[in-house]
């Protein structure tokens, strides 16, 4: 590959960084406002010594009991449930790569065995971040019903269906996905 290539792919990339920060961003940002503003009208902040550990927990699983945790094998399942949508709007997604793509047609995430693999890494990581969260705004959202919150309640669980259930289906989804190309 020549230098000018060389120097083409890490514009690309560091265009894509900055492009991929703003779904983020975005998610990030919509889906964690409640969850904190939740927590500091109704729970004490000795509460954390329960949610972090709950945060930090999935770190530990390797990736053989991620792969156990999958909804299916088979690629039909997440479309159904719509994954493939998803993957439309997130960091990575196929609306960011377009966008990169126009203007470094040459750009590519995947292109031989080592960003496959580093990729289905990356997907481990991603999973373990949101099963983490996950788990926190499952103690979130029990303790909106059992204090009958109910309107925080039903915001709690949406949040955590849209930034963690899902996120957690499109990585199982992409690894699908990626294996198939090993």
């Amino acid at each position: 590959m020549s230098s000018q290539q060389q120097t083409v792919l890490q514009k690309a990339g560091r265009l894509a960084a900055l492009y991929n920060a703003v779904p983020n961003f975005f998610w990030t940002i919509l889906n964690l406002t409640p969850a904190v503003y939740y927590f500091y009208l109704y729970l004490p902040l000795n509460w954390l010594w329960l949610i972090a550990p709950l945060c930090i927990l999935p770190y530990c699983f390797k990736p053989a009991l991620l792969d156990k945790m999958v909804i299916s094998q088979s690629r039909h399942w997440y479309h159904r449930l719509g994954v493939h949508r998803v993957q439309q709007y997130v960091q990575h997604g196929v609306i960011i790569n377009r966008i990169i793509r126009r203007r470094y047609p040459a750009y590519r995430i995947v292109y031989n065995k080592t960003t496959i693999t580093r990729k289905i890494n990356e997907s481990y990581m991603f999973e373990r971040f949101h099963l983490g969260m996950l788990l926190a705004f499952a103690v979130l959202t029990a303790h909106a019903l059992v204090t009958r919150h109910w309107q925080w309640a039903l915001l709690l669980l949406l949040c955590n269906i849209l930034y963690n259930a899902y996120p957690i289906l499109l990585q199982q989804y992409v690894r699908l996905r990626l294996k198939r190309l090993l």
